[in-house]
């Protein structure tokens, strides 16, 4: 058991080492173009991070796209992910095209691309593409489809840019703290470096979320309360406006 743990907690920090994601759930988006979606799969189920949902709009004739605000932030986009959702393949995205803007007004196209059509469910695709430009705001527009019922569909869209270099992630790395670890499902997460923090997301080692905290007021530490959890090992992703660092938790 510690050998797989040893493996899983290795091959986490070489993905994080190599892009780190853009998007999260914690900032906002906004549909562009006319979109009739049920009430449980609306647009904010593109960016929430969990494949077990879905974003669906029963009106495509127009096309779709949708828009995500950084909240101050600003990412350099190089690849795109886009990830099958649960139903039948013909309402998935054909292509796809990511715009960029700082104002959020005035949009600049960065690629366009195809996805192949597939049969495969909760299936991620990562298309990669040049850019240099680092923006606040994300447009991606959809304008063909796998079928032609006029539905479209998606369980997660992520922008990625490329990871901070080795001495600047391990600086950042190095600033944050959990205290006390191990500990009961009560500990503090501390920072005392100059970048920003956007949100913190614990998981459980088969990668299901447990809970996320907004930390964009956070003001050097942010206290977890976490009831009614399983002993066992966790991780915690923060995220900030160019990576993501990951600390191990041990709840007794």
């Amino acid at each position: 058991m510690k050998k797989t743990l040893f493996y899983f907690t290795l091959f986490y920090g070489m993905v994080l080492s190599a892009q780190t994601p853009i998007f999260n759930s914690g900032m906002t988006i906004t549909g562009e173009g006319s979109i009739s979606s049920p009430v449980s799969e609306g647009v904010d189920k593109i960016i929430d991070g969990n494949t077990n949902t879905k974003f669906l709009d029963f009106n495509f004739s127009d096309g779709m796209g949708f828009t995500v605000n950084l909240g101050g932030a600003s990412s350099t986009a190089t690849s795109i992910e886009i990830t099958t959702s649960n139903d039948v393949p013909n309402r998935d995205a054909q292509n796809y095209e990511v715009l960029g803007s700082n104002d959020g007004t005035s949009f600049t196209s960065i690629v366009s691309g195809t996805i192949p059509c597939v049969a495969t469910r909760f299936f991620a695709r990562t298309f990669t593409f040049a850019n240099t430009v680092s923006y606040g705001y994300y447009r991606i527009i959809f304008t063909t489809q796998c079928g032609s019922d006029n539905s479209l569909q998606f369980a997660e869209v992520q922008l990625f840019e490329n990871a901070l270099g080795i001495t600047e992630n391990k600086l950042l790395e190095q600033n944050i703290n959990v205290l006390p670890n191990p500990n009961k499902g009560s500990f503090y997460l501390k920072y005392n470096g100059n970048s920003k923090l956007n949100q913190a997301i614990l998981i459980d080692v088969t990668g299901k979320k447990i809970q996320s905290i907004d930390l964009k007021q956070f003001n050097n530490q942010q206290k977890f309360e976490i009831s009614n959890i399983v002993s066992g090992i966790y991780f915690l992703n923060i995220i900030t406006p160019k990576a993501v660092v990951t600390k191990k938790i041990i709840i007794q």
